[in-house]
């Protein structure tokens, strides 16, 4: 997740709520929560006997077509 996403992220929490929170800690855990939530949509969507360019034009519905992308071209690299 982009770092201007994640200060983005923490704004919108100190505004919402009355909370001292640090920094560091909510970029902790919005990191797990990203983590945890590509591992999902690799689990749900990313079938691996379908061709890349139909793995691509599968854009799961939440994402940017350039995030769906990406993720998906990682997933299929050999490592």
């Amino acid at each position: 997740m982009p770092d201007s996403n994640k200060n983005q992220a923490v704004d919108n929490i100190k505004e919402r709520f009355a909370l001292e929170v640090l920094d560091n800690y909510v970029n902790k855990a919005l990191g797990k929560k990203w983590r945890d939530h590509k591992s999902t949509l690799k689990k749900e969507y990313f079938k691996k006997n379908i061709s890349l360019e139909e793995k691509l034009r599968n854009v799961q519905l939440g994402m940017l077509r350039y995030q769906w992308e990406d993720a998906v071209r990682f997933w299929n690299s050999k490592k």
